[in-house]
């Protein structure tokens, strides 16, 4: 399966990791001796079952290296349009291949084993978009006090992860209700129009199982997905804040 790797975004000074990051690319900040994207990337590149990577939103990846055939696109300036133009750029390479792997440049604790695993698990069923989720004791197993934004389901308390697979043709469809959820992630009244309020109300409430809660939503969009119980909470380590920086650096140097 191809990756695409989401490594755009610039840290303004109301960023935490504002004066971490050089030149203001969160992507690029130095954690534990190299780039966080550069950690990503070297998972990508000891993972067996991933083919091309696709690098997004770094203009210059001198620096960078890849053992996979690395290609690179510019910053779309939204995740939505990064996720499409790497799906047209790897349709267009790939057309043979359905799916695409999607991973942030901000989860430097993955590794190449998690990756693997991970593609094993999207490739069990044919869906639309494969979500990973995080179940709030896998995270504070492995790293306690992360403070990590958890949803309480019926069947117990998650947090979203960074690893994900998209079909292509879901991801460049232009009617896609999913597309317009990610692009109003940050608007609850927006996101509730969309996948309807009883819906919303009833897993906020924690009335919904996650697989329930899944079903209501991709029925709502009319997409097929799955949600999928993770148990590697690297894949829901993102590095947003100073504290979290420490954190993972402490744990990349052992």
């Amino acid at each position: 399966m191809d990756a695409i790797v989401l490594a755009g975004g610039i840290a303004t000074p109301q960023d935490p990791l504002y004066a971490l990051s050089p030149n203001g690319l969160k992507s690029m900040l130095p954690i534990a001796g190299k780039p966080m994207v550069q950690w990503v990337l070297d998972a990508l590149s000891g993972a067996s079952l991933v083919e091309d990577v696709v690098l997004i939103g770094i203009d210059d990846f001198s620096g960078l290296s890849c053992s996979k055939t690395l290609h690179t696109l510019n910053d779309e300036g939204s995740l939505m349009g990064n996720i499409k133009q790497g799906a047209a750029f790897l349709k267009e390479l790939h057309p043979r291949e359905t799916h695409l792997l999607s991973l942030s440049a901000d989860i430097p604790t993955i590794t190449p084993a998690i990756i693997d695993a991970s593609v094993m698990e999207f490739q069990k069923a044919a869906v639309d978009i494969y979500y990973s989720v995080v179940e709030r004791s896998v995270m504070e197993k492995r790293f306690p006090g992360s403070k990590r934004t958890y949803i309480k389901m019926k069947d117990g308390e998650i947090c979203g992860g960074d690893l994900n697979a998209f079909s292509k043709e879901a991801a460049l469809n232009p009617a896609g209700l999913w597309a317009e959820l990610i692009k109003t992630r940050k608007s609850p009244l927006k996101q509730a129009a969309l996948i309807g309020y009883g819906t919303l109300l009833r897993i906020m409430l924690g009335q919904l199982t996650l697989d329930h809660a899944a079903e209501r939503v991709c029925a709502r969009l009319g997409i097929t997905g799955k949600a999928v119980r993770t148990p590697f909470a690297e894949i829901g380590m993102d590095v947003d804040k100073p504290f979290q920086f420490e954190m993972v650096e402490k744990a990349l140097l052992g």
